[in-house]
C-alpha cells in the first residue's frame, strides 16, 4: 500500500512509488536521470512525491520502459502487472554501470569546480634533475558538464623559443571527492598515456591564486619508476600574454628568482630540499 504525505493527492503518491520502482531497476540515479532526459534535481522531486511531471515527460518515461502511460499513476500492485519482470532498458553490464557512476560523479562536481576554471602555471620537481623545476601551462575548463584540464609541457629551458614540436599536450579529468580536487591524466591526442594522478587541497576564498597538492606519476622512459612530488598551480591573471606565458614554460632552476618564494616553499621540505620520493 502506498504511503501518502498529509494532503498529498493519491495519484501523486502512486506516481512517486512507481517512479522509485523504475529508477531502482537502473544502474544509478545519475544514469536514470540521463536516460529519462530529466535533470537530477527535478527527478528527486518526482521521487519524493513533491512534484509530478508534465504529460510530455510522462510519455517519455513510459516510452523508455515500454509501458502504457496510464500505468504510471496506478497503485503499485496494479503497476507491477504492467512492468512485470522487464529489465531496465538497454541493461548495462557491471563495467558500464561503474563508468556511468564515474561520469555522474564528474558531472556533479562541475558546480564546485567552476571557480577553479582558468589558466595556470603548474610546477613540479623533476626526479632525474632534483635541482630543477618543470613549469607547465594548464587550462581548466568545463565542457558538457565535465571539468577538464589541458596541460602543455616541454622539456626545454624556460625562456627559449617555443615550438609545437617539443611540446607534449595531455588532457586531464577533474573530480571533487571528499573535499579534495583530483586530476586524472588521460594521455595525449596520440593516445600516449603516462599514468598520472594529482590531488589538490581546495581553497575556499574568492580569487584563488595557488593550489597545492601531490603528484603521483612515472618516467616516460627507461624502467619507468614511480615517483611522487609536491605540485603547485599558480593562477594567471586575466589579460596576461598567452604567448609570453608559454615561452616562460619549461625547465628552470629551483633557485631561479622568477620561481617566487611562495611556489618554492610549497614545492620543498622545510630544509629547502625538493619534496620528492622515488619508489623502489
Amino acid at each position: 500500500m502506498t504511503s501518502r504525505k498529509p494532503g498529498q493527492p493519491e495519484d501523486t503518491a502512486d506516481f512517486a512509488e512507481n517512479i522509485r520502482h523504475l529508477v531502482s531497476r537502473m544502474p544509478s540515479i545519475a544514469e536514470a536521470s540521463k536516460r529519462m532526459g530529466i535533470n537530477r534535481q527535478q527527478l528527486n522531486k518526482y521521487l519524493n512525491g513533491s512534484s509530478v511531471p508534465s504529460l510530455r515527460t510522462m510519455r517519455r518515461i513510459a516510452t523508455l520502459f515500454n509501458i502504457p502511460i496510464e500505468a504510471l499513476t496506478l497503485p503499485l500492485d496494479e503497476f507491477g502487472h504492467h512492468i512485470g519482470d522487464k529489465a531496465a532498458p538497454d541493461k548495462m553490464s557491471s563495467d558500464h554501470s561503474l563508468i556511468a557512476e564515474l561520469a555522474g560523479a564528474f558531472t556533479e562536481a562541475s558546480e564546485v569546480l567552476k571557480p577553479y576554471c582558468g589558466r595556470y602555471f603548474r610546477y613540479n620537481c623533476v626526479p632525474q634533475m632534483p635541482k630543477y623545476v618543470l613549469r607547465t601551462y594548464a587550462i581548466i575548463f568545463q565542457r558538457q558538464g565535465v571539468t577538464q584540464a589541458l596541460v602543455l609541457e616541454r622539456f626545454a629551458a624556460a625562456g627559449t623559443p617555443w615550438s609545437r614540436s617539443n611540446v607534449r599536450r595531455t588532457r586531464h579529468l577533474l573530480s571533487y571527492v571528499q573535499d579534495r580536487i583530483q586530476f586524472i591524466d588521460c594521455g595525449t591526442p596520440a593516445h600516449e598515456v603516462t599514468p598520472g594522478f594529482a590531488l589538490f587541497y581546495p581553497v575556499y576564498t574568492s580569487g584563488v591564486r595557488y593550489l597545492s597538492g601531490v603528484l603521483l606519476s612515472n618516467f616516460g622512459f627507461g624502467a619507468r619508476p614511480i615517483y611522487s612530488s609536491n605540485i603547485v598551480m599558480q593562477r594567471r591573471r586575466a589579460g596576461q600574454s598567452l604567448r609570453e606565458d608559454l615561452a616562460a614554460c619549461g625547465l628552470m632552476s629551483l633557485d631561479d628568482p622568477a620561481l617566487g618564494p611562495e611556489v618554492r616553499e610549497r614545492l620543498c621540505f622545510e630544509d629547502g630540499t625538493p619534496a620528492l620520493h622515488l619508489a623502489g
